[in-house]
Formats: C-alpha cells, structure tokens, sequence
C-alpha cells in the first residue's frame, strides 16, 4: 500500500535512462533531496515537459513505494530555465547554488526549500548574481547553525559587508545596484565554514 501526499519540489537535475525511463533528483519542501522514477513514460496527470527540467519547481501529487518516490500529478509549475540560459553569468550562479544544495543541503529543511526557490527566481533579474551566490551562502550556514559573523577570519570592513548582505533582502540584493567587492574570497571564506 502506499499513500498520496502534495509537495511542492525544485528539479535539481534530469538524467534519461533509456528510451523511455526519467529520474529527477528534485529538493522537496518536506522531505529535502530526492530522487523521482518516471518509468516506461508514465502517463502523469496536467504533466508539462517542461516542468521536468532544471531550475523549475512544481506542485503536485506524490507517493512512495519501498522509499521510492513517483509523480501521480502535476497541479503547477515554473519553469526560469529560459530565463537563465539568457545570461552566462546567472547559468553558472544557478548551477553553483545547484551544487550547494547537493553539497551542504542533504536534510530536509522548509527553510532552505524557500531560498532555494527565492534565489532561482531572483537570479533570473539580478543585476549581479555573484552577490546573490554570497547571500544564499550566507543564509545556507545560518540555517544549518554554522554561522557566526564574527568568527569569520575577515578584515572589519568585510565583515560589515558580510552583515550587510545577510541582513538585505534577496530582492533588494537582485534589482538595486550595489558594488561589493572581493566576493570571491568572501564566497570562498562561507564555503569554509561549511565544509568543516
């Protein structure tokens, strides 16, 4: 037996399997990183292909079979791909935040679902999407309890630059102008203290 229940999921990556077989490695708001069979070209309710490609996320009908997790329904979705693939620079910030989640995001966490989703849809009208790569770092520590500004290993005005980004809103990150410098290493000094 096996139970049906709504989720809402980011597709993180599609692999084809054969001729006929699909599996989605997919962030789901309840139950975190998972993967989706779909066998033998299942027949899926309101299944829109695109909705089965990366940097989109949809709402639908779930269940699982000996922890396996199959698609009954689609009830919507989004799709940003497009709007991405526009710009080289938002492509690789998305892929980079792919990679994240896969690296430091394995658990579910509601939380971390919706800044997922926040900062894909922002990308697609960042005017710097490398700031927004240091925000969603920053509040990727913070929700896993690993951040603590000030411990980083940082001159004080970066460390105010720091606060700065972790306190504004990924909105206000993506649409207003603002020139930050050395993101880089500051990505690189978050990324640190995630992987210990």
């Amino acid at each position: 037996m096996y139970t049906f229940f709504k989720d809402e999921v980011i597709v993180l990556k599609r692999v084809f399997v054969g001729e006929k077989d699909l599996t989605l490695t997919v962030y789901s708001k309840k139950s975190g990183r998972e993967s989706i069979f779909i066998q033998n070209g299942q027949v899926i309710k309101n299944l829109p292909i695109v909705s089965m490609t990366e940097f989109s996320w949809f709402y639908g009908v779930f269940y699982k079979i000996k922890d396996k997790l199959y698609i009954s329904e689609i009830d919507r979705f989004k799709n940003i791909a497009l709007d991405l693939v526009k710009d080289y620079d938002k492509l690789v910030s998305a892929y980079r935040v792919i990679n994240w989640l896969y690296r430091f995001a394995p658990h579910p966490d509601e939380r971390i679902f919706i800044l997922a989703k926040k900062t894909f849809y922002y990308l697609t009208i960042s005017k710097n999407p490398e700031l927004l790569e240091l925000a969603f770092l920053l509040r990727l520590a913070y929700l896993n309890g690993e951040l603590n500004l000030n411990k980083i290993d940082v001159k004080e005005n970066e460390r105010e630059i720091l606060k700065t980004v972790f306190k504004t809103n990924i909105l206000d990150l993506a649409t207003k102008p603002m020139h930050v410098s050395a993101l880089d290493f500051l990505k690189n000094k978050i990324l640190d203290i995630l992987n210990r």
